[in-house]
Order: C-alpha cells, then sequence, then structure tokens
C-alpha cells in the first residue's frame, strides 16, 4: 500500500505541475475516470485513450492491473464512437500458493449521442451504448448521461444499467444483471487544471433478479487538459456497503477491492 500512495501522490503532483505550464484545455478531455460526461469528439477528430485501473486488496491478498486501449472518432458534432482492447494481470493468493494470471478480455464498441450541451443547454445530456465480447462472455452496457457547467463548477451523473452473459460451462449461460450510479463534482482551479471528488454506486442482481449487494467508493479526483492531450487520475476506496452481501462484512470483498486507483490519459492524434 505505501507503494500505491507514493505512486499517487507523484502523479498527482505532476499533474499539479503541469497545470503551471498551459492554460488552453480541448473539449473533450474527461474530467473523471468513472462518470462520463455529455462531450463528444468533434467530427473527423480521433482520440487514443489508454486507461490503467489499480485494484487491490480482497478477502487474501489481491493485486490487479485492468488496461484498456480506446481509440475513438468523431462522427457528427452530437455522434461520437470507439473501439477498446481490454486486458487484465492479477498477483493473488490461490490456496497457499501466490499465482499470477494474465487475462485477455475481449474488445467493446462505444456508441454515445450528445441530447444537449453542458455549457449551451440548461443541462448536457448523452445517451451512451457499449456492446462488449470476449471469447468466454458478452456484456451491453447503457449509460444516461447528465452533467453542468456552473462558472468554475463542473457536476456529471451517470446512471448505468449492464448485462452480462457467462457461457464458459458447456450448455449452460450464466445472466448478471448491475444497475450502477456515478457522481463527479469538480471544481477548475484553472483553464486546464480541475479537481474534486468522484462517488461509484454499484449494485449487483445475480440471475436478473434479487440484490445481492450494493457497493459504495468515494475519492478525490485530479484532472489536467491541453490543447492536444489530457490526463485524469482518481483514488477510489471503498466505503462501507449500502447493502451488504451473504458473506457478511461491512466491505464487498468477493467481487470488490478495497483500493481503487485509475488513470487515464487522452491524446489526439
Amino acid at each position: 500500500m505505501e507503494r500505491l500512495r507514493m505512486a499517487a501522490l507523484a502523479a498527482m503532483l505532476c499533474l499539479v505541475a503541469l497545470g503551471t505550464l498551459h492554460s488552453h484545455a480541448q473539449a473533450s478531455e474527461r474530467r473523471f475516470t468513472y462518470t462520463y460526461g455529455s462531450s463528444v469528439v468533434h467530427p473527423g477528430g480521433i482520440e487514443f485513450e489508454p486507461w490503467t485501473t489499480f485494484r487491490s486488496g480482497r478477502d487474501g491478498f489481491y493485486n490487479r492491473f485492468d488496461h484498456r486501449f480506446e481509440f475513438e472518432l468523431g462522427l457528427t458534432d452530437r455522434l461520437q464512437t470507439a473501439w477498446y482492447f481490454n486486458f487484465s494481470s492479477i498477483l493473488m493468493d490461490e490456496g497457499s500458493e501466490r499465482v499470477s494470471e494474465f487475462e485477455w478480455s475481449g474488445i467493446s464498441w462505444e456508441w454515445k449521442y450528445k441530447l444537449l450541451d453542458p455549457v449551451a443547454d440548461p443541462l448536457g445530456m448523452a445517451l451512451y451504448l457499449e456492446p462488449g465480447l470476449s471469447t468466454g462472455e458478452a456484456e451491453l452496457e447503457t449509460k444516461f448521461i447528465v452533467d453542468k457547467h456552473v462558472g468554475s463548477t463542473y457536476g456529471a451523473f451517470n446512471l448505468t444499467l449492464e448485462h452480462e452473459w457467462e457461457y464458459e460451462e458447456q450448455d449452460e449461460t450464466e445472466h448478471e444483471m448491475s444497475l450502477e450510479f456515478n457522481l463527479g463534482l469538480a471544481y477548475f482551479l484553472s483553464s486546464s487544471l480541475s479537481a474534486g471528488i468522484e462517488a461509484r454506486n454499484h449494485n449487483q442482481f445475480p440471475g436478473g433478479e434479487g440484490l445481492e449487494y450494493s457497493a459504495l467508493f468515494v475519492g478525490p479526483v485530479i484532472s489536467y487538459a491541453t490543447s492536444s492531450w489530457w490526463a485524469t487520475l482518481t483514488l477510489m476506496p471503498q466505503l462501507p456497503a449500502l447493502k451488504k452481501s451473504e458473506s457478511g462484512g461491512s466491505l464487498i470483498l468477493d467481487e470488490h477491492e478495497r483500493y481503487n486507483a485509475r488513470l487515464i490519459f487522452g491524446i489526439d492524434l
């Protein structure tokens, strides 16, 4: 954990230092890493976004890196699409041994349509669709996105519904559904640099039926953007669950982790 704290502190200091060097931000930067905004890439624009999410701490030793390589393409002033390539690396205790795994998590295809603009309109609004496919499962994620700029403050809220089908067992398909609420609030320290807080509430419905648990995560977020690239970092520890799982503890540590950190870069191509 000490290494995680030092790495997070170093990343934050770098972003703050960079904030003193530039002053021009682009329109499509993300000010949060778990909460989406309504903005889209300008028509014909291409953006490359490498994601890294670090997750640590379950019932036993558990460290995990999730990586996504995203390519965004602006189609119109309201519509963008994107392709994701997803993979993970895990180090964990399994019985009396500590094992490492590399997992290819498949590809995803994003579509986002902006209905209203968060600056020009009373409220920003967008619809989001992301199907995903790997060798052992299929996913369908939908989002309703609301956001708003008011002076030096920016806020965003997402309602996410996700369906997941696992078909690794012969002649058997498992279906799970999750409902997630994301909220981000940021204050612009300059035109390029913002800092704030981000919250995530994940609700799991196994078999698409009764609520199994309701996990809660809250933590700080910092973001820096220029006209050609941006970077955003969120540190999000898990708080006591709103609804505990059958395992009983105040934290959900069979499906989630105690500590989460996500860093996303955006680079114009």
